[in-house]
């Protein structure tokens, strides 16, 4: 298995628009952020993406993907969701519908605000998607998902308190965890967190934000589920990644786009 960075950046990505900073005209190609994105690569050459965001299309093609065979979101931002209408033509190619996992609230306000993504019997000109809702056991424990013949315990979290934004985070077959956009991480799926190989941990910025854990709060959590490996994404054009690598030696390393696990 291997796992691609496909984007490390934040809602507004590296550069961003109208800026003239240091990092955002740094010709650093690890300075070059798009919106957050992973790809899962299996041993049997199937493609499990989580997140289309806006630059999805964008990244793809950087990598060379021909297929996708399933699709997880962490949650409804735009930045998040922005590209799924690019599934379309890798759903066009397959016999059955494109497998898409999300939470509930995550369903409805996709359906809400793109309903003809849940209508393809209506529309022959649009992506072919299934949706799938995570589900929990009988102890509300997230059920785990197997997806061509990987693992993916669904790790629930609280985004933007103040408004009820739920995000998911997920952790791969017991070792990669992938948890960004996030406040708060429910108490009761914490156990899935401890000593992974990798955790990998969205935090823009070094203050504290309303729906981002600072990076601080990062390195409070690696300090606490002890990962071998602890790494930053989501971030913004707050610090170069060389400055970010000397400022976080020995603690963490900060993603990048094309980083390779």
């Amino acid at each position: 298995m291997r796992i691609i960075v496909a984007g490390s950046g934040t809602s507004t990505g590296v550069p961003t628009l109208g800026c003239g900073c240091n990092v955002c005209t740094s010709r650093d190609p690890r300075d070059n952020r798009t919106r957050a994105s992973i790809l899962i690569q299996t041993d049997e050459h199937r493609n499990i993406v989580i997140d289309t965001g806006p630059d999805f299309r964008t990244q793809m093609l950087r990598y060379h993907i021909d297929s996708v065979d399933a699709v997880l979101f962490t949650h409804f931002h735009y930045d998040h969701v922005g590209g799924i209408d690019d599934l379309r033509p890798y759903s066009q190619r397959t016999e059955d519908p494109l497998p898409c996992y999300m939470n509930a609230q995550t369903f409805e306000e996709i359906t809400r605000k793109m309903p003809y993504v849940n209508q393809s019997e209506n529309y022959p000109n649009i992506p072919r998607l299934r949706f799938k809702i995570l589900e929990e056991d009988d102890s509300h424990t997230p059920l785990c998902l197997n997806i061509a013949g990987i693992e993916f315990q669904p790790i629930r979290m609280v985004h933007v308190p103040s408004a009820e934004v739920f995000s998911t985070g997920f952790v791969i077959e017991k070792k990669f965890g992938y948890l960004t956009d996030f406040k708060h991480i429910f108490r009761e799926d914490e156990r899935f967190l401890y000593n992974l190989d990798v955790l990998y941990l969205g935090s823009p910025l070094d203050i504290e934000h309303p729906t981002h854990i600072s990076h601080y709060e990062a390195f409070e959590l690696f300090q606490k589920f002890q990962p071998r490996r602890a790494v930053v994404g989501h971030l913004s054009h707050q610090h170069s990644h060389e400055r970010l690598l000397e400022k976080w030696k020995g603690i963490a390393e900060p993603a990048y786009d094309g980083m390779i696990f």
